[in-house]
């Protein structure tokens, strides 16, 4: 319990970081309890009840938001209680978290800091921000007639406002969402070169939701496409995931009959389903990447393509893993699913004995390994005959295994 609490002050901290202010929705999106097309669909007014989207066992989630409640308590955050209001330019309806009234209370109770906080000077806190911020809220909240009305209305209060020529780019830019996509190419570079970082810059945390259609569009185009190397962008799961729809960035990888040929596919199914709470199917694919492209995993993993918080320490230490002598081979990239099976109990259940290729040493070191983890503590002829082919494929992987495991099972 206590290691789940620090995980829930951690992602509570990344919030605050992130955001400015802590929301048990945004904490149910980042912890995969809620997928962002779902979210979407319950803001535009196409579902019910939030409740009935999330995934993983109810106690579990009112217990971690009651918990991430009491930490930010103990932060001394501000609650303030926060309606939910429907997306578009027919907003403004009152949006139903739950029906049951305690867990729609715990979601609406927002915490952000107060009473110490810089108050903003009172020449600066004119009616042109006031339009201002109503522009962002309309922006992020999908309503482009509100904004092009309030955008209009602060051209004529305060023509010289800062902020103006930037929101009013923003403005602008929703019209494309009804346009045919005519250039594929020309429209990425614009989202990715100008408007993502324009709105990240203008709209702060509102950017992910004012994106998300732009980014939905280009996938739009790019549907049953195959993959190419040369242009990685150019297949649908790219911009999919980019929109954080991961069952959609899955669907558009397996559809892809060559899927398994490329390393990007690999790592964007990866992704795709570790955020969707497929831990042991994101942990096979890594795994296997490992083996079939190991220069690509290492850079992948290397560059921070890992989102699994767990994984990437256990990557970091195993590149500090250092051989006995210079007659052993080093620890390279193929043999990490084999030192991980030590690390981790879950790859044994995310990959059996026989899913490792035994045409090379890496894999028939992890075929010995997990059969010597499942076979218990009995010295058997079998166990001196795993042991034997461990230590003839990977020495310091024997040496490992002696010294962590066999000792604690004794």
């Amino acid at each position: 319990m206590a290691e789940d609490f620090q995980a829930i002050r951690s992602a509570v901290d990344r919030l605050l970081l992130e955001q400015g202010v802590y929301s048990p929705v945004e904490l149910l999106l980042a912890e995969g309890r809620l997928s962002f097309p779902d979210y979407e669909a319950w803001r535009c007014g196409q579902i019910a009840t939030l409740e009935e989207q999330l995934s993983g066992n109810p106690a579990r989630i009112r217990a971690l938001l009651k918990q991430a409640g009491q930490y930010a308590e103990i932060l001394g955050l501000r609650a303030e209680r926060r309606d939910f209001l429907s997306w578009g330019n027919n907003a403004g309806r009152m949006l139903q978290v739950s029906t049951d009234a305690g867990f729609e209370d715990l979601c609406r109770t927002h915490y952000q800091r107060g009473g110490d906080e810089i108050q903003l000077d009172l020449f600066m806190d004119n009616s042109g921000n006031v339009l201002a911020n109503g522009i962002v809220a309309a922006l992020a909240a999908r309503r482009a007639e509100k904004a092009a009305r309030l955008v209009d209305q602060l051209l004529e209060t305060d023509p010289s406002h800062p902020r103006l020529s930037k929101l009013d780019s923003l403005c602008n830019a929703m019209h494309k969402l009804s346009a045919p996509l005519a250039d594929y190419g020309a429209e990425l570079d614009y989202l990715e070169g100008y408007l993502a970082p324009l709105a990240a810059g203008e709209l702060g945390a509102g950017a992910r939701d004012f994106l998300a259609p732009f980014w939905r569009r280009l996938a739009d185009a790019l549907r049953g496409l195959p993959y190419t190397a040369s242009m990685p962008t150019r297949h649908a799961s790219y911009p999919l995931g980019r929109a954080l729809d991961w069952s959609g960035v899955k669907a558009a990888v397996l559809n892809d009959a060559a899927w398994q040929a490329y390393p990007v596919m690999r790592l964007r199914l990866a992704e795709a389903a570790f955020h969707l709470g497929e831990r042991s199917t994101a942990l096979a694919t890594w795994c296997r990447l490992c083996w079939d492209f190991p220069d690509k995993a290492a850079q992948a993993f290397a560059g921070g393509a890992l989102p699994d918080k767990e994984l990437r320490p256990d990557w970091e230490r195993y590149c500090e893993l250092e051989p006995a002598s210079d007659r052993e081979p080093e620890f390279d990239t193929p043999y990490f699913p084999a030192w991980l099976l030590l690390e981790r109990t879950q790859t044994r259940d995310a990959l059996a004995a026989e899913d490792a290729p035994q045409i090379h040493a890496p894999g028939r070191a992890y075929a010995a390994l997990h059969e010597l983890l499942a076979g218990g503590s009995a010295l058997t002829e079998q166990t001196m005959t795993l042991r034997r082919e461990l230590q003839q494929a990977h020495p310091g992987l024997f040496a490992i295994y002696m010294r962590s495991v066999v000792p604690a099972i004794r």
